[in-house]
């Protein structure tokens, strides 16, 4: 007996040791790409870096004190938490709406083919996609004033308009993910029990009733994944606009991380770009804490 429970006891230890083998390569990579660089980064961010001399100086939250009186953050603040209410609400109910089309109304070859053709955008690289709706977006030239001139609407800036270019950047971002939103979702939608849903219907609810009372809790463990990965993809949005529009016109569409890229790479000024980078850390790390607390009362887990 004491052999049998022996050696069940080094089996465990043996099957242990394997799983901690097989996760040491992503704690090395968490460590040197993630954990030390963001360290490094908290200890710049009260530093004032000499890049000739390399030498920094500790000057405490001077470089945070000097974002708090910066208008320029400000403005750019508003432009990032604009991206994640609006970039992150389309793409979650697009995406849901999608799904629950793609899941109920249509047969099943159409359905694969829908799946292909709305999810295929959000493998194309997204600085080619900014490039090829930077062309699309051309007031003069454009392939979409061209079909809003023939419906009689003049032609719209959207690049270069204060008031449309934060809109073109969240247009191509939707374009661009609302698929991947469609898929996961629908992943989630496929998992529920097709008996909850007839029983529902026998008992005489309609279609409405039972989207809201069945289907949409049974899937929000997955919108919740959705949402959360659309709203930190939000709030680290930079490719797009700095193809699209760089930002402008002015800062009307630039971005903390491009405010960011700006600081550190053409004014080298590695103790602001450090505090700014903890302050969007701290922005991430509050609004999905803030989500997590939120799920209690939404998302409903079997």
């Amino acid at each position: 007996m004491d052999r049998k429970k022996s050696g069940l006891l080094n089996a465990r230890r043996y099957e242990s040791a394997v799983g901690y083998l097989f996760s040491v390569p992503s704690f090395v990579g968490f460590l040197f790409f993630v954990l030390i660089p963001v360290v490094y980064a908290c200890i710049l961010s009260f530093s004032k870096v000499n890049l000739f001399t390399n030498a920094s100086v500790f000057v405490g939250f001077r470089n945070y004190a000097a974002l708090a009186h910066t208008q320029r953050f400000g403005v750019v603040l508003g432009n990032t938490l604009w991206y994640m209410v609006v970039a992150t609400a389309f793409n979650t109910v697009i995406g849901l709406v999608l799904a629950v089309v793609l899941n109920n109304q249509l047969g099943r070859r159409t359905s694969v083919f829908f799946r292909a053709v709305y999810f295929f955008p959000s493998l194309v690289g997204l600085v080619f996609v900014s490039i090829i709706w930077q062309y699309l977006f051309q007031t003069d030239m454009g392939i979409i004033n061209y079909y809003l001139g023939k419906l009689g609407i003049s032609k719209v800036a959207w690049l270069s308009s204060k008031e449309w270019s934060k809109i073109s950047v969240v247009i191509l971002d939707v374009w661009k993910n609302a698929g991947m939103s469609m898929l996961l979702i629908l992943a989630g939608l496929q998992n529920i029990n097709p008996s909850y849903q007839e029983a529902a219907h026998i008992d005489g609810a309609n279609g409405w009733k039972i989207f809201w009372h069945i289907t949409l809790p049974s899937a929000s463990p997955t919108i919740f994944f959705v949402l959360v990965m659309h709203m930190t993809g939000a709030l680290r949005i930079f490719e797009s606009v700095t193809v699209l529009t760089g930002g402008g016109p002015g800062d009307a569409s630039r971005s903390l991380v491009m405010l960011i890229a700006e600081k550190g790479f053409a004014s080298y000024d590695y103790g602001g770009a450090s505090a700014l980078s903890m302050v969007l850390l701290l922005i991430i790390a509050f609004f999905t804490l803030l989500q997590f607390i939120s799920s209690k009362w939404w998302v409903h887990y079997e």
